[in-house]
């Protein structure tokens, strides 16, 4: 009599693992990784437009000094978002082979939320950069315009 108790405990311990593992990755995998993805796309066409017109549209050589710091700046801003998005890729990837191929222990659960919140830090970050460097690209396009070298 027992040991029909314990089958229907282990049962809902087993259906709560296997919900659990869901909900972890439809929302702490596939969410955060879609948006990486996305950001890396249009991080990197921002990037390469600037790049590529910074002559055009910026006047390089008629500029400041100080306004080849700022580009560079943004560029750099830019890439360590880049860098981040992909770092962020790499960890929401590592959290669920932690999740799906852990052993059935509290351990892998454990480790994989935390991977997965260091996932969505580097996410966050990597928003942070793209917004710093974006503020750094309009402050330089404002010191092409405006100042110019006597």
């Amino acid at each position: 009599m027992a040991n029909i108790r314990d089958n229907g405990r282990s049962s809902n311990i087993e259906k709560d693992e296997l919900a659990e593992r869901e909900d972890f990755l439809n929302y702490n995998y596939r969410e955060p990784i879609e948006l990486a993805k996305q950001s890396i796309g249009i991080i990197s066409g921002i990037l390469l437009f600037s790049v590529n017109f910074s002559d055009k549209l910026g006047g390089i050589e008629n500029s400041p000094p100080s306004y080849k710091y700022v580009l560079l700046a943004s560029w750099a801003f830019l890439l360590l978002s880049i860098t981040f998005c992909g770092l962020s890729i790499s960890l929401s990837w590592n959290s669920a082979r932690y999740m799906l191929w852990g052993q059935n222990e509290v351990r892998p659960p454990r480790k994989s939320r935390r991977l997965s919140r260091f996932a969505a830090n580097c996410l966050t970050s990597a928003g942070i950069f793209f917004v710093l460097g974006l503020a750094m690209m309009i402050a330089g396009g404002f010191m092409s315009s405006v100042v110019r070298p006597a």
